[in-house]
């Protein structure tokens, strides 16, 4: 298997988007690598990169293997990845999100139960 990388956009961006096509490859490959745009630091796992005059265009995941999972939460304008927490200024954000993630897998857990109780009902 190759490599892949996770990409969100903002889609009030789009225009500018379309505006800079030269910038907006440019800021994909940099997150590929897993670039910050502020300060060059390489092995972040997600950066975020303004295109055009927007800020917070996209969200781009540092690649992986294919055959690595990640579990990505998407949502206020970001993504986070979880499982590779390694910053302390970030310890009460992460901790917010995992309560969200949390919640999430046991709302998708009961759907699939309710789902489940509906075929044995045959409905």
């Amino acid at each position: 298997m190759g490599y892949m990388t996770t990409i969100t956009f903002l889609n009030d961006c789009w225009d500018q988007i379309e505006k800079n096509p030269e910038e907006f490859i440019e800021n994909i490959k940099s997150g590929m690598d897993g670039i910050d745009r502020f300060d060059n630091r390489r092995i972040k796992f997600i950066n975020n990169y303004g295109i055009g005059n927007c800020c917070n265009s996209i969200d781009v995941s540092s690649s992986h293997h294919a055959d690595d999972f990640r579990l990505y939460l998407v949502g206020q304008n970001m993504m986070t990845t979880f499982g590779y927490a390694n910053d302390l200024k970030d310890i009460q954000l992460r901790k917010r999100l995992l309560e969200t993630a949390k919640w999430i897998i046991e709302d998708e857990e009961n759907r699939i139960k309710k789902l489940e109780e509906e075929l044995k009902r045959g409905i």
